[in-house]
């Protein structure tokens, strides 16, 4: 495409297909869709604020020990993650375990 003598790209050319239409495309070309759509509706950020709950729940279960340091984060800063202020057990329905993430230790750094 040609705008006032520059050439411009489409950079969302499956942008208005519906989604049928998008993984008939995918196959017609010979390609597998990414495999994350076999368990969420989307591919982004695993907690992502816009996720749906059946999606955040399913992230939770594909990646339990990053679930717990969210929830725990949103526990220990007392503000949620998502836009809906629910904070993350209340949409996936799991609970927070205080027990399933490890903290990093601390080193001590000698100065020379």
């Amino acid at each position: 495409m040609s705008v006032a003598g520059r050439e411009a790209f489409d950079w969302l050319p499956i942008f208005d297909l519906s989604t049928d239409d998008a993984f008939r495309v995918i196959r017609d070309a010979g390609q597998a869709p990414h495999w994350i759509y076999r368990h969420l509706s989307r591919c982004s950020c695993s907690f992502c604020i816009f996720s749906s709950p059946d999606d955040l729940r399913r992230a939770a279960e594909l990646r339990p020990d990053l679930y717990q340091r969210y929830a725990q984060l949103e526990s220990r800063i007392g503000h949620t993650l998502s836009p809906t202020r629910r904070y993350l057990p209340e949409l996936t329905g799991i609970p927070v375990n205080p027990d399933a993430v490890q903290r990093p230790r601390r080193r001590r750094v000698r100065s020379p």
